[in-house]
């Protein structure tokens, strides 16, 4: 395409972009990022310029060429974290060739679209027990607390993974995955604690229980909740905030359904 770009040219250009940028919102990018991959993206297209107004739950963007101008609007209904394909998308936005078609931009999403998890279920389940088991050390716990929380974390995750896969919503998936760990990590420790004298090993089941919900802490959100703001993007950072926040209410109430069932108490 080249000089001012025909009505079907600039709606298919800004087709894409929009689709550029929604790839790039579910995958957890922050607004200022995704509405910097959409420029380049338009640049590329050979669009005059490009105006854009991005949310966490949607994007508004006009496009303009010569005397021609499209605006169209998007939703953003899924949300998550998936980094690599973040990466993929940044790449993608870099190297596309000044003129390049939106059939051709379209087919490179449609492949990044289509790629899998990069690790297996198993890795996954297994690294983020290792990561919560971690963690029960630092704050205090000794091996039997990081048995406790690998467990409680390890089969929260899979729990995660299912709930995910059948389009769960974040909140009651949240709530059920902190209560899964937290009851599966108490669980062990009491069966642990008849051993407890004869390894002479210390038992505190509230250190595994607080290490074993770490899985669900929305660290991404509140990372580009932050980013936004500090930029002035006001809107973007207090509804990412807005959404963190609740699913750290989630996870407490998830714990809190335990705590009372069991009579345990953590501070």
């Amino acid at each position: 395409m080249s000089g001012q770009l025909s009505q079907g040219e600039l709606a298919a250009a800004l087709r894409v972009i929009m689709r550029f940028g929604v790839l790039m919102l579910r995958a957890g990018a922050a607004s200022f990022r995704t509405q910097e991959v959409m420029d380049r993206c338009a640049k590329a297209l050979q669009i005059d310029q490009l105006e854009s107004y991005v949310t966490p739950t949607g994007i508004i963007a006009s496009a303009y060429s010569g005397d021609e101008h499209r605006t169209q609007i998007m939703a953003v209904k899924q949300f998550g974290v998936d980094l690599n394909r973040l990466t993929r998308l940044e790449l993608l936005s870099r190297s596309l060739a000044l003129g390049v078609s939106p059939m051709v931009v379209h087919g490179e999403l449609d492949e990044i679209e289509k790629q899998g998890r990069i690790y297996p279920d198993w890795v996954t389940i297994g690294m983020v027990g290792l990561a919560c088991a971690a963690f029960s050390s630092i704050v205090g716990g000794g091996v039997m607390e990081a048995i406790a929380a690998f467990f409680g974390a390890a089969l929260a995750q899979m729990l995660r993974m299912k709930l995910i896969h059948l389009r769960v919503s974040p909140v009651p998936l949240t709530v059920i995955c902190a209560a899964v760990a937290t009851g599966i990590s108490y669980g062990i420790c009491n069966a642990l604690t008849p051993i407890v004298p004869l390894v002479g090993l210390p038992l505190t089941p509230r250190l595994s229980i607080v290490a074993s919900v770490l899985l669900l802490v929305p660290g991404v959100p509140l990372v580009t909740a932050t980013i936004d703001v500090t930029r002035l993007d006001l809107v973007s950072g207090l509804a990412r905030l807005a959404y963190a926040l609740l699913l750290l209410v989630s996870i407490a109430i998830g714990m809190l359904l335990i705590l009372v069932w069991t009579g345990l108490r953590i501070v």
